[in-house]
């Protein structure tokens, strides 16, 4: 299997600038609760949810080593892959939920 490295680096340049992103959104929710006044922890949800999204593109990286000597009889190879892929769609799924559930929150405290 060949391996596309201008995708891989199109795919690690787009997770880090989405942890940066979700890092700024944890800032400003921070400062959005000390407008309300608010004394709460939601706002390191998604500081959780860009340590996740890091965790899923690790996952996602390692088997790139396994591709070059990928030979399709071995399942333990095969097993290996699926279950790095798994890990690194619950990685990137759950930081899509927990910053989700920081912004639910904060809309549903505001909009009363």
């Amino acid at each position: 299997m060949e391996i596309s490295i201008p995708a891989e680096l199109l795919f690690a340049v787009g997770v880090a600038l989405f942890c940066m992103s979700l890092f700024l959104y944890a800032r400003i929710l921070k400062k959005l609760l000390a407008v309300i006044r608010r004394e709460s922890g939601i706002w390191v949800l998604p500081m959780v949810g860009a340590g996740f999204l890091a965790l899923g593109a690790i996952f996602h990286f390692i088997p790139l080593a396994i591709y070059p000597q990928l030979d399709p009889s071995r399942t333990d190879q095969l097993m290996q892959i699926c279950q790095n892929r798994s890990a690194e769609a619950a990685g990137i799924f759950l930081a899509g939920i927990i910053s989700i559930l920081a912004g639910w929150m904060y809309t549903r405290w505001t909009s009363r």
